[in-house]
C-alpha cells in the first residue's frame, strides 16, 4: 500500500545552489594558505594570465546568475514533505517560483560562453545537470497537478532530478580540478 506522503529529497536537487557558499564559482579567490609563487608580490599587483582573467570571468558570470537558482532552492526547501495535504501549495510554488526561476537559471547558463575547451567540456556537464534538474522539477509539478498525486510521475521526476545531480557532480569536481591547476 503507498503511503499518501512522501519527504522530498532535497539532496538531489539544486546541487547548483551550493557550489556559490563553497567558492566553486571562485577559481582564483584566495585561499587560507599563503601564494608560494607569489610571494612578496601584493596580490592587487599581480598580473593574472590572460587564461585566468577568461576563467575567472565566466566563473563571475556563473555568480551572478546562481541567485535564480538560490531562490528556486529556497522555495523549494519551504516543504519537508508532499502528500495530498500540501499538494497544492507545492504545485503553486513550483508552477509560480520554483520552475520559472530555475528555468531562467538554466536559460542564462545557456548564454554562457566558456573561455576554452576543458571548461566548454566542463560546462556541458553543466548544462546537463541543470536540464535534467528543470525536467525533473517539471515532472513533479506535473505529478501534482491532478486532485490525487500521481506517485508514477512524481517518482520518475525523482529520478531526473538523480541523474542531473551525477552531472552535476561531475562539473564541480571537475571544475575544482580546473581552478587547481591554474591557481
Amino acid at each position: 500500500m503507498r503511503s499518501n506522503s512522501r519527504p522530498i529529497n532535497r539532496r538531489t536537487l539544486f546541487l547548483s545552489a551550493a557550489f556559490a557558499a563553497f567558492g566553486v564559482f571562485s577559481p582564483f579567490a584566495a585561499d587560507s594558505s599563503p601564494n608560494v609563487y607569489a610571494a612578496g608580490v601584493p596580490s592587487e599587483t599581480r598580473q593574472k594570465s590572460p587564461e585566468q582573467a577568461a576563467a575567472l570571468q565566466y566563473a563571475d558570470r556563473l555568480d551572478e546568475i546562481t541567485s535564480y537558482a538560490n531562490k528556486a532552492a529556497e522555495a523549494f526547501n519551504a516543504f519537508k514533505t508532499v502528500s495530498a495535504s500540501n499538494r497544492k501549495s507545492l504545485y503553486v510554488a513550483l508552477n509560480n517560483v520554483i520552475v520559472p526561476s530555475y528555468s531562467k537559471f538554466y536559460y542564462e547558463l545557456k548564454r554562457l560562453d566558456p573561455p576554452d575547451g576543458e571548461l566548454a567540456e566542463l560546462h556541458a556537464h553543466y548544462l546537463q545537470g541543470a536540464a535534467l534538474q528543470l525536467q525533473g522539477m517539471q515532472l513533479i509539478k506535473k505529478s501534482l497537478y491532478a486532485a490525487d498525486i500521481n506517485w508514477t510521475t512524481y517518482n520518475q521526476g525523482q529520478q531526473k532530478l538523480k541523474a542531473g545531480k551525477k552531472e552535476l557532480t561531475l562539473f564541480i569536481e571537475g571544475f575544482k580540478a580546473y581552478k587547481a591547476a591554474r591557481m
